[in-house]
């Protein structure tokens, strides 16, 4: 089976994608959540980034009670602290192999893998290898850029909320150094796009030949 990743995100009229605090809290509507449950039902696997996770502590089941795709969080410098409500889903949590030593307070918390190759395509191979193939990835912009720069992400779904936050060091959808190599040759193809009340709701899939 062919593998596909999909990332989701929310952002305002200015492209940030979270608040001064580093959290998200309080700017969805409900009809956002919902449609967020609906991509996840329909994937294997969460990649989720440690930082985000620590900032907004997300429960991962869906909003009827049902547990939703699995969790990986992916982890270079730092493992996170034990008490968050990712390791009620039994999560599966991919770090570099520096910081074995440090696992101990999770051996019984969620499944660790440790790699010394900890790129994006190494990390999806990892999930393809445990037949994970519909991924979607819910990162921050760091862990976001690092999929997009490598050309791997395959759909976009974007909620655009009716905000305007206007710091400039606020980050949006991918925040890197430089831009994407060849990103004008990287085309997107808008597949859906639906106003309902007060957001907007679009999906792109990459053009790929």
């Amino acid at each position: 089976m062919k593998q596909s990743l999909s990332v989701n995100m929310a952002m305002t009229l200015d492209g940030k994608v979270m608040l001064p605090d580093g959290t998200w809290h309080g700017l969805t509507s409900p009809t956002d959540r919902q449609r967020m449950d609906e991509h996840r039902s329909r994937a294997q696997a969460l990649i989720v980034g440690r930082n985000s996770v620590e900032k907004d502590n997300p429960r991962f089941t869906l909003r009827d009670g049902t547990p939703g795709p699995r969790p990986v969080m992916v982890c270079r410098s730092r493992l996170p602290t034990e008490n968050l409500r990712i390791f009620e889903a039994e999560p599966l949590i991919i770090a570099a192999s520096s910081l074995q030593s440090q696992a101990g307070h999770l051996k019984n918390r969620a499944e660790l893998y440790f790699s010394d190759a900890l790129s994006p395509s190494d990390i999806l191979s990892e999930l393809h290898h445990r037949q994970y193939n519909r991924i979607l990835l819910e990162g921050g912009p760091t862990l976001n850029a690092s999929d997009f720069a490598a050309d791997l992400v395959d759909q976009l779904f974007i909620t655009i909320v009716p905000y305007i936050l206007g710091q400039n060091d606020l980050p949006g959808i991918v925040t890197m150094q430089q831009c994407i190599e060849n990103f004008d040759q990287r085309s997107w193809t808008l597949v859906q796009c639906e106003k309902i009340e007060n957001e907007i709701f679009t999906e792109y899939h990459r053009s790929k030949n």
